[in-house]
């Protein structure tokens, strides 16, 4: 058995596979192509190709952080970066801000996950005139969005969600490597489905439109009459955030745990090949969807969230078996997201344990080395998260507003990448990569506080529960970081002295 260092108990358990699935997970490509991004396009915008611009955009940000975890691959990732490379009270209290802001994704993954299921149901219990399914997708799994749901059915969502996350929360304790063995397991059919779908897809592009018609008809879809131009590079342009917001800019998963990470190998490539998977899934399906229906025909139907690659391709598949199978792996998207959430909360939360910002028993570990309290505080959590859809739909729209800080985060990490270039070694890659992911953090934060679609403004005016969301996570950073510095001074310890060397390991 190989330990990080005597002195944490962390075990290698990560492949390169295992990591380079976290960090797909962490973009949800499969979401993506669901409902993600195609219901807001507008006019002229082309969805793959601002998908590849996108990427080429953001590829500056995937260097920084792959010559981050060359240099430093610590629990932690970004975290340790950040409060070592630039400031360690800045890099406290956003790192716990961010840590905080991912259980209400987690949350949203496993309200939401009850869309994707009511979404399989509902296609093929419509396109096979199964009643059983159809009476399932009404009376139990029914859509979230759905203004007639019920307080009991609301209520049963949470219980089957939570359900969920205790069992993933439950495997990750009991064996941390079966942690990792879930993710890639939950991602490597999620990836499979996605891959059969575009097949499926493909195969069909020669007579699209007489075979999606049946699918149209029974969920009494009608394309209109497109005018417009079919490509406008502004509009494509215009679509860029929705892409790195939704997917390309979230690559901290690796790097969370990254002290695990048994070879160089995977150090070194885990990113880059999961950003490079994340670009397949998600231009290819829109591409396939551009030339198999036509711009005006998409364009007509994206904004009923009905059409989407998935719910075409399962009207495509031709059979039950293959439809389910489809179904299925949109499904396990939703899960291979909170699979991976659990595992990267913890390391976190580990981390900042380490670091004495959290009470020490957070970096506890049980016999089978797992960060046992640090789970159950995700747990704990998400729960409360969870309950937010019940409990107020202005609420389940400021949780989305976990972006903006997202974004002011990676600018700081872009700030610390360009100081830690300057030190030392010449790190002209690096100097080059953070200056160019500052410029494009700099054009999202702009752009998260204008578009309605980041949470902080409605209607041209401010969104309040979203800003305020937004502020109570830095707020609880700072009062955590002033709060544990104070106790830890009345125990003749220094936190800030953490902040000059490289632990935790």
């Amino acid at each position: 058995m190989q330990f990080v260092r005597n002195s944490s108990g962390l075990v290698k358990n990560a492949s390169l596979t295992d990591a380079m699935m976290l960090n797909i997970a962490n973009m949800g490509a499969g979401l993506a192509i669901f409902t993600g991004i195609s219901p807001y396009i507008v006019k002229g915008a082309v969805l793959w190709l601002a998908s590849l611009i996108t990427f080429l955009i953001t590829l500056p940000l995937v260097f920084l952080y792959t010559f981050f975890i060359i240099e430093i691959h610590r629990t932690g990732g970004d975290y340790v970066w950040l409060s070592r490379k630039l400031n360690g009270k800045i890099g406290s209290i956003m790192g716990i801000a961010l840590a905080f802001n991912m259980p209400p994704y987690f949350a949203l993954s496993a309200f939401f996950s009850v869309a994707a299921i009511n979404t399989v149901l509902e296609v093929i219990g419509t396109l096979n005139h199964e009643k059983a399914l159809l009476n399932l997708a009404n009376t139990v799994f029914v859509n979230p969005y759905c203004p007639s749901i019920t307080l009991t059915q609301e209520i049963l969502i949470y219980i089957l969600a939570a359900i969920a996350f205790a069992i993933i929360i439950g495997i990750n304790i009991l064996k941390p490597k079966w942690g990792f063995s879930l993710v890639t397991a939950l991602g490597t059919l999620a990836i499979l489905g996605t891959i059969v779908a575009m097949i499926v897809v493909g195969i069909n592009v020669s007579d699209f439109h007489s075979k999606i018609s049946t699918f149209l008809a029974d969920f009494d879809l009608t394309p209109s009459t497109y005018t417009g131009p079919t490509f406008s590079l502004p509009a494509t342009i215009y679509m860029i955030p929705y892409f790195a917001s939704f997917a390309y800019i979230w690559l901290y998963a690796g790097p969370a745990v990254s002290a695990e990470i048994k070879s160089e190998r995977g150090i070194k490539y885990n990113i880059i090949l999961g950003s490079l998977l994340t670009l397949f899934l998600i231009t290819v399906p829109f591409y396939l969807l551009c030339i198999a229906g036509g711009y005006g025909f998409n364009f007509s139907l994206f904004p009923t969230a009905t059409y989407n690659f998935w719910s075409v391709a399962i009207a495509l598949a031709g059979n039950q078996a293959l439809q389910w199978f489809i179904g299925i792996s949109l499904i396990s998207w939703e899960f291979f997201v909170m699979a991976f959430g659990v595992i990267v909360f913890a390391r976190y939360v580990f981390a900042f344990s380490f670091d004495r910002l959290f009470p020490e028993i957070f970096s506890r570990l049980n016999r089978s080395s797992s960060p046992v309290y640090a789970h159950l505080l995700d747990f704990a959590v998400t729960l409360v998260f969870l309950a937010v859809p019940i409990i107020s739909p202005e609420g389940v729209q400021a949780l989305y507003s976990y972006t903006p800080l997202a974004i002011a985060y990676l600018f700081l990490v872009s700030l610390a990448g360009a100081k830690f270039s300057l030190e030392g070694k010449k790190r002209i890659g690096m100097l080059i990569s953070s200056v160019i992911s500052a410029a494009f953090m700099i054009f999202m934060g702009y752009e998260a506080f204008t578009n309605p679609y980041f949470g902080v403004i409605s209607n041209g005016q401010p969104f309040w529960p979203g800003i305020a969301y937004v502020l109570s996570l830095i707020g609880l950073g700072i009062v955590i970081y002033v709060a544990s510095k104070e106790y830890n001074l009345r125990r003749g310890i220094n936190i800030d002295l953490n902040y000059k060397e490289i632990p935790p390991e």
